[in-house]
Formats: structure tokens, C-alpha cells, sequence
């Protein structure tokens, strides 16, 4: 597997393992869904809140069905990263979870209602993913791949799978944790 990649797994880990103690836990997942919910100001007991949370819930059991080899709650970094290989990489399977999830991330940053995620609501769903200003214009220039000024599901999942098995740098999934980028040789 080529470097990029590898790194780019490894990035993301390390993105999901909020408490940066060595293993990504549903505290993790739900951490992260927090974070988004505060990002956007919508509590957690609204209906759009309720239905990331509960794609968040569905995002862990994904994980852990596919990553938690040894079942016991918790995914290290190597169950993460060769599931990650076998799942994106290898061409294994992708499963529908992952677009629930994308299709709830992206109605929760769809704050005007009218059923598309403009740079402005995807700069604030970046920057919750601690993405700087500059990073977060970049990264939708890049995902926006039909140049109509909106993030679709579609584009979306087509930068995740790009993200993890594309090793090319400045492909639209490339910009999804541009941070990965940095640090490979």
C-alpha cells in the first residue's frame, strides 16, 4: 500500500480517537457528534439532533463491526487501519451506514433549509473538524466537483472513497483532513 494512504488512515484515527488515548470508543464517536452539534448551536434533543446522533450510533456499530476484531469495545490503531485497507483500499465493501451518516451530517449543516450545503455551512462543519479558514475555502473548492456551490451526498462519499484510495495529493478527497497531506515523504 502506498505511504499516502497509510498516512491518511493513520490521520484519521487519530482524528476519531478524541481523547488521543490510543483507541477510538463510542465515547469517540459521540465526542465527535458533539462537537458538531456545538458547531452548529443545535442541541442534542432537536429532531436534527437526534438523527446525527443516532447516525453517529450507527457510524460506532459500523466501526465496530468492521474494525473491533477482538470485540472488545475498543478499536486500536492496527484493527482501524486494516479494515480501512480492506474496506476502501483493497475494493471491499462500503457500507450503506456510511451514507446515512454523510446524508445526516450534511442535513445537520444544511442550517437554511433549502436542501444543499453551501460554503459557508460546510466551513462550519470543517472548522468543528478543526480545519482552519483557509483550509475549509480550499477543501470545498475541491469537493464541490459539479461547481454548482453546494457539497451533495454524492460528492461527498466520492471524496471519502477518493480520500482512501487515491494517493495522488490535490484530488477532492485529499481535502477532506487536508492535514493528512502534510507529514509524508
Amino acid at each position: 500500500m502506498k505511504q499516502v494512504l497509510q498516512h491518511r488512515i493513520d490521520s484519521t484515527f487519530a482524528h476519531y480517537d478524541v481523547d488521543g488515548n490510543g483507541v477510538i470508543e463510542l465515547a469517540d464517536v459521540y465526542a465527535l457528534a458533539n462537537r458538531l452539534l456545538r458547531a452548529f448551536g443545535e442541541p442534542a434533543s432537536s429532531e436534527r439532533g437526534r438523527e446525527l446522533v443516532e447516525a453517529y450510533d450507527r457510524f460506532w456499530e459500523m466501526l465496530a463491526e468492521h474494525c473491533d476484531t477482538d470485540r472488545d469495545g475498543k478499536i486500536g490503531p492496527v484493527e482501524y487501519r486494516e479494515a480501512m485497507i480492506e474496506a476502501f483500499v483493497e475494493g471491499g465493501p462500503i457500507n450503506v451506514d456510511l451514507l446515512e451518516v454523510v446524508q445526516s451530517l450534511l442535513d445537520l449543516a444544511d442550517t437554511n433549509g433549502d436542501g444543499r450545503v453551501d460554503a459557508g455551512e460546510f466551513q462550519v462543519l470543517l472548522r468543528a473538524r478543526g480545519l482552519s479558514a483557509e483550509e475549509c475555502g480550499t477543501a470545498f473548492a475541491h469537493l464541490d466537483t459539479d461547481g454548482d456551490g453546494a457539497i451533495s451526498v454524492d460528492e461527498y462519499v466520492s471524496a471519502v472513497r477518493d480520500y482512501y484510495t487515491n494517493p495522488a495529493e490535490d484530488t477532492p478527497g485529499s481535502w477532506l483532513y487536508p492535514k493528512a497531506l502534510s507529514g509524508v515523504s
